[in-house]
């Protein structure tokens, strides 16, 4: 996880913003359907969900634990870094940076919900150099993994709204996340098609030809 997006492109909330002209800023709010009870359902039980760090480590920790995959990516970036040259994304940095993406979320749930989905998908697209075994899924897994805790904590599972409010939040979020990743792993995959030298036979085996 991660919003960290590399310095060669704005992100996709900052161009949003840019463009932005009124006319289409339907609230993040409206879009995932949420009523004002159930707005203010997730405003009153965040702060408390905040404050509970191992949570949002446990959200890994059950991944690793459903993931084989995860979980070896997780011990190489512990030692190798992330995807940015400039941060080691173990764990803890994870646990860290998936709070603060909920966090602004939940700051203003009122916000455009085309930047609420360009942060999401700015975190997605930096997994770009992810194993691809991987793929799309592990966002799923993320998603389910972040519901299954977040609505046995004691505020949220009391109240039926406020359980159905906070999957609505985490469900468009990972998938968000999910289509983020897809969208620079499909550029990167015509990128690198386009730039591959074209294999010829040749009399002394196959020779690349640019």
């Amino acid at each position: 996880m991660g919003n960290n997006v590399p310095s060669r492109r704005m992100s996709r909330a900052t161009v949003h913003l840019e463009n932005s002209n009124g006319a289409d800023n339907m609230s993040f709010v409206d879009a995932i359907h949420l009523s004002p009870h159930q707005v203010q359902l997730l405003t009153s039980t965040w702060p408390r969900i905040k404050t509970q760090s191992s949570l949002f480590t446990q959200v890994f920790k059950v991944l690793m634990q459903r993931s084989p995959v995860c979980r070896e990516m997780f011990q190489k970036m512990s030692i190798v870094g992330g995807f940015s040259s400039n941060s080691v994304c173990d764990l803890n940095s994870h646990t860290k940076l998936l709070c603060e993406l909920l966090d602004s979320l939940m700051t203003d749930l009122h916000q455009p919900a085309k930047i609420v989905l360009a942060k999401c998908q700015d975190v997605g697209a930096a997994h770009v150099n992810m194993n691809e075994k991987c793929c799309g899924v592990v966002f799923d897994q993320l998603g389910e993994a972040f519901t299954e805790l977040i609505t046995k904590v004691e505020c949220v599972r009391s109240k039926r709204e406020a359980v159905k409010s906070w999957m609505c939040v985490i469900s468009y979020m990972a998938d968000s996340i999910k289509s983020g990743y897809m969208e620079e792993w499909a550029k990167k995959r015509r990128s690198n098609n386009h730039h591959q030298p074209q294999q010829y036979q040749a009399a002394g085996g196959s020779c690349p030809y640019a």
